[in-house]
């Protein structure tokens, strides 16, 4: 049985899946999507949509229901309505680095897209593996499942293993595990109704 474990886990030769994935998604305009993360924290629910070259909004579903946040690349500010009814009600003005706009993994806003993620993931394939596990489903779409592992004692944020579901067609996650060291995991994340190079409204990243 462990010969074939190995098999099934062995490097996989051909174009590299994450630097195919993040090609694909350099080249869009943007994407919107629903989040939905279960961590130390809790679980998270996030209708979330980033538009290039880096503004980004959340609306929160849980834990904090109706707020809104706009991350705005040319101010590099965040905008926080904590009761939501953004232009309607006067917003705080935070860096991203404060603890009201970090999420309970750490994670900060203007480093919330899926490029920044993919990136991370290329740092850990420069010290460790890249393995393509037998093709699966994910909600019932085709997905190449792809594994990233450092070297023992290396890690990228504390990460030392990503598990990827990327969509067969367009190569964008649907699913992201992160693994610590000792190989406890640390985070999973669904990205659901996933919509690419949408027509934002107008006012939706400047209310």
């Amino acid at each position: 049985m462990l010969p074939l474990l190995l098999l099934a886990l062995s490097d996989v030769p051909g174009p590299d899946p994450v630097a195919e994935a993040l090609a694909r998604i350099d080249s869009l305009s943007g994407y919107r999507l629903t989040l939905r993360s279960q961590g130390s924290g809790g679980e998270e629910i996030i209708h979330y949509s980033y538009r290039r070259p880096g503004d980004v909004r959340m609306d929160m579903e849980s834990p904090y229901r109706g707020a809104v946040l706009i991350y705005r690349h040319d101010t590099g500010k965040v905008q926080l309505w904590p009761f939501g009814s953004p232009g309607r009600r006067p917003a705080l003005s935070l860096r991203p680095t404060n603890r009201m706009v970090r999420s309970s993994q750490g994670h900060r806003v203007d480093q919330s897209d899926v490029g920044t993620l993919l990136r991370n993931v290329q740092r850990l394939q420069l010290h460790g593996s890249t393995r393509r596990l037998e093709p699966a489903t994910h909600e019932g779409r085709p997905v190449q499942h792809v594994v990233v592992e450092a070297e023992p004692g290396r890690a990228v944020h504390e990460v030392a293993r990503y598990d990827l579901w990327l969509d067969e067609e367009t190569l964008f996650p649907l699913r992201v595990a992160s693994y610590d060291r000792q190989g406890q995991r640390m985070e999973s994340v669904l990205l659901e109704n996933v919509q690419l190079d949408p027509d934002f409204p107008a006012d939706h990243f400047d209310p």
